[in-house]
């Protein structure tokens, strides 16, 4: 089972799959997708890893345990 947690401005929304689900994988592809369209940046953690081991992705990967979304931050 994977989750992908979306933080923007409306706080910290999830959304779940199953693996083996095909129509959940669908959906969160379906979010995963209009999310990258939308400029926004996803990072991935394995199953097995720390919270650091987590690196950016540009591809749904339903074997991951969490995506994490989060804008870009400008600063200067």
């Amino acid at each position: 089972m994977g989750v992908m947690r979306v933080i923007d401005r409306t706080g910290d929304s999830r959304v779940a799959w199953k693996s083996g689900d095909a129509a959940s994988v669908d959906r969160a592809q379906a979010i995963f997708d209009r999310l990258l369209a939308g400029r926004q940046l996803a990072f991935a953690r394995p199953a097995a890893g720390p919270a650091s081991a987590a690196e950016r992705i540009w591809a749904f990967d339903p074997s991951a345990e969490e995506i994490l979304w989060v804008r870009p931050v400008a600063g200067g």
